[in-house]
């Protein structure tokens, strides 16, 4: 199992100003510059996202440049500035707030840069978003806790759940978690002890340090991101508490989820119960070929919508399988 909150970063991170001026092939063509600002490299998901991005652009000899703001949205706008005035071809965008970008996603639009969102999806000013819906990603990962508490417990239950404070979009998300996890547990009522934001592994851990001091005899800990749920289940497993009836899970089937339910699923122990796999670095290798697309003026997809899978003990071996 890797380490949860040392992550070691496989993209190649460099400051937005490292390309300045034109760029070309042999043979004079252009290359394509693009950039990715992420929300953070802190969680994992993005990592994944980015890397994929890297990999589909080199493969297309393209130069793709991965801005990490740190959660700091100030320090975003001025990256995506910086990258409008440097002429930038390609804006790949995973906004930390999609209100206090908007401007600047326009101005991108106004000089001719193609944005791509991933993630935080925009109503105006994208060409296109690429993500799944909040409203699957939440119910396939409720929905299939729901089915394993139903098949292995009994009587009321008390639920944590994430959202992340950075995106708003995703409280449709976490209340999606609720109603799918009601609609297949019958066998007593879900008490919901607290709505939490968590992005990065670091927030979860503060947060079940939290909750078992509030609720020692919590259940359940759903989240909009894998990342923030390894942070709470290191935290749980850390203080010793009794995790056969409890459940863990999150969503974006991050390398390392998959790694620790591979684990518990041979061993059958542990409580990392389910994650959603919506193909991160699938994800990133998606948004370079659409941005291809849009640049050749071929048809594209303004919304492309990443489908969800619930990822449980039973078929989380299909990941490794050779």
């Amino acid at each position: 199992m890797k380490k949860i909150l040392a992550i070691a970063l496989a993209v190649s991170v460099a400051a937005v100003g490292a390309y300045a001026g034109g760029q070309s092939q042999a043979g004079g063509t252009k290359k394509i510059r693009a950039i990715y600002s992420t929300m953070t490299l802190g969680a994992p998901y993005f990592v994944e996202v980015a890397n994929g991005m890297k990999a589909r652009g080199t493969a297309l000899g393209w130069d793709v440049v991965i801005n990490d703001p740190k959660g700091d949205i100030a320090a975003q706008v001025s990256a995506l500035e910086t990258a409008i005035a440097q002429k930038y071809d390609v804006i790949f965008l995973s906004a930390l707030d999609k209100n206090a970008v908007k401007d600047t996603v326009m101005k991108a639009v106004a000089a001719g840069i193609k944005v791509i969102t991933e993630a935080t999806m925009m109503d105006a000013g994208p060409q296109a978003n690429v993500g799944p819906g909040e409203e699957d990603m939440g119910n396939t990962l409720g929905a299939a806790m729901g089915e394993w508490a139903n098949a292995n417990m009994s009587g009321d239950v008390k639920i944590a759940t994430y959202h992340v404070i950075q995106d708003p979009n995703t409280l449709r998300r976490e209340n999606s978690m609720r109603t799918g996890f009601e609609s297949k547990y019958k066998k007593g009522k879900a008490i919901y002890v607290a709505s939490l934001g968590g992005l990065t592994p670091e927030d979860g851990l503060k947060n079940m340090e939290g909750l078992l001091q509030s609720n020692p005899d919590l259940n359940f800990v759903m989240g909009c991101n894998d990342d923030s749920i390894m942070g709470s289940y290191q935290a749980a497993k850390s203080a010793g508490v009794n995790l056969t009836k409890m459940g863990f899970g999150g969503v974006n089937a991050i390398p390392q989820a998959l790694d620790l339910m591979q684990e518990e699923a041979k061993s059958k122990t542990g409580a990392y119960r389910v994650t959603v796999d919506i193909v991160p670095f699938k994800t990133g290798e998606m948004c370079v070929d659409l941005a291809k697309d849009i640049l050749e003026g071929k048809p594209f997809e303004k919304n492309l919508v990443i489908p969800t899978k619930a990822v449980t003990w039973d078929n989380v071996g299909t990941y490794f399988a050779k």
